[in-house]
Order: C-alpha cells, then structure tokens, then sequence
C-alpha cells in the first residue's frame, strides 16, 4: 500500500461512523433528486452509479478498519479469547456505543431502585450542570418521550393495516420508546453531580459512561477559554478536529485543553477508547476556574 493511500485509508478509519451515515445518506438524496430533474432516460444510464455510491463510502469505512480487526483478531487468537472473537470484526464504534447501552441501562436500574448516584472523587471540582442546559434537555427529553408513548398507539391505531401488523407496529414503538426512556433515564444517574476534579496533579474528566479518564497536569500544554464551535477554533490553529475529543454532557464546549506533543493521554469516549487526542473540548460552568487552577498547579510543578 502506497504512503498516499495509507495516509487516506488512515483518515477514513478516524472519520466516525455517524459522519460516514450522514454524507452517505446526503449522497442517497441526492442521487433522488437528481431522478426528479434529468431526463428519464439519462437517469437510467447513470442510476446503478448513484444509488452504488452511498453503498460505496459503507464499504470504503469497513474496509479501512481491516488492519485493526486482523489485529485484533491475532490477539484473539494468541490469547485464547474465542470470545472477542466476533467483536474483533465489529466496527469499533458499535462496540462501543454497546458497551455503553449497556452502562446506560445499568444506570437506569439504578435509578428505579433509588441508589445514590456515583461520588464525584475529592479534589477541586468544576461543575458543568449548574449553568448549562443539560438538565432543561432532560426535562424536555422525558417529557416528549412520555407524550410520544400514547401519540404513537393514537397514530397506530387508526393506519390502514392489517390487526396483526398493528399489533407488531405497536409493540416496536414501545419497545423503542422504553429503550429511549432508558436510555435517558441511566444516563441522567451515571451524571450525578456532573463535575470534572483536579486532585494531586490529574484532571478527571467524568460525564456518566460517555466520557471518561484522567490527564496529568503535567501533559497539558495549554489551557484556555473559547468562545467559538470547535471546528472553527480547529481550523484557525491547524487542529485536525478528527484528533479531538468534545467532554460535554450537552451543551457546546466553552475551554479546550492543548495536550503536549507525544503524550499518549487515555480517555474513554462513547464506550472505546481514545489515544489519537491533541487536544479535549470540555463545558464548564465556570471555565476560567478550570484555566486559573490548570496554571497553577503546572507553575507549582
């Protein structure tokens, strides 16, 4: 494989996947529109083409994490874990957002049996639910969520089907509705008291089972306030955006966190692991707090 092409198939396997779904569902659309306005005939020439090319850009991001599922697989193998065998051929982010499903609905059992949610650890806390609008989305996530249930069975009751296929449409729909209601619910729990801590030179970074891990101060090259998207903030400093890693529980970063050039900095991110990170977008209440403790405790070091 040719430099060139390693540096491309490099970057499509960093592209995430829910990127590779949206341009090729734009691709799809437009393919449909352009069966609206050409010529029939011409259309037919070229359909095959249009429709093949969404199917295309699926292949070439599968295709791009052979390498690591071979990887994986000889790991599998030489350690005698036939059971990450099937996982080893799975994109890495539906393995991810798996495990994380299943630490949702974790929470969410949690919730029910009235548990305390998790201890944020000691140290100097920063606070990302006290100004921001996680909490008003959860509300309106409920809330929509309770009202769809009974909308849903009104809508379903009166499509003209067949009693068994709407007795099928009405138990996908709960089934749908209860899982996002889960899903909601264990997460709102994992959060807690939604706060990030520096203790003894380590920044824990926490947002329930989305986000996690610890960087050492000492791998913080920068800290700072922004007060613009990050894909804008990237581009006016030379950032690879596919190196970064957004830590929010819902609203837009507001501070980022420029990692020292080589250090290989851990996070956990929608249930996988990230080491590919230059630099961590993060909300907090109060990001100059997080900018003045970064610098001191790096002065005191």
């Amino acid at each position: 494989m040719t430099p060139m092409l390693q540096m491309h198939a490099e970057r499509i396997r960093r592209t995430p996947w829910r990127t590779v779904l949206r341009n090729a569902w734009l691709l799809l659309l437009g393919g449909m529109f352009l069966g609206m306005v050409l010529p029939a005939s011409l259309f037919q020439s070229i359909r095959p083409l249009l429709f093949a090319m969404p199917l295309m850009i699926l292949a070439a991001k599968d295709l791009s994490h052979l390498p690591n599922a071979l990887e994986r697989t000889r790991a599998a193998i030489a350690g005698r874990e036939w059971i990450r065998l099937p996982a080893a051929w799975l994109p890495p982010e539906l393995v991810g957002l798996l495990r994380l499903g299943r630490a949702q609905r974790q929470g969410c059992i949690a919730w029910l049996l009235r548990r305390p949610p998790p201890a944020p650890p000691a140290g100097q806390a920063f606070g990302y639910l006290g100004l921001g609008a996680y909490r008003t989305a959860f509300a309106i996530a409920v809330f929509c969520l309770l009202v769809e249930l009974p909308l849903d069975a009104a809508i379903v009751a009166v499509l003209p089907v067949d009693p068994d296929k709407r007795r099928l449409l009405h138990v996908l729909m709960t089934m749908g509705g209860i899982a996002t209601l889960a899903w909601v619910l264990g997460d709102r729990w994992l959060v807690g008291a939604g706060c990030h801590v520096l203790d003894g030179g380590v920044l824990r970074l926490r947002v329930g089972a989305r986000a996690a891990g610890d960087i050492p101060v000492a791998a913080i090259a920068d800290c700072r306030r922004i007060d613009e998207p990050v894909a804008r903030w990237c581009a006016r400093h030379g950032v690879d955006v596919l190196r970064t890693l957004t830590v929010s529980p819902f609203d837009r970063p507001n501070a980022v966190l420029v990692l020292r050039p080589g250090e290989r900095v851990r996070l956990a991110h929608l249930g996988r692991e990230r080491a590919d990170i230059d630099c961590v977008f993060v909300y907090l209440d109060r990001p100059d707090a997080l900018v003045d403790a970064i610098g001191q405790a790096d002065t005191a070091a």
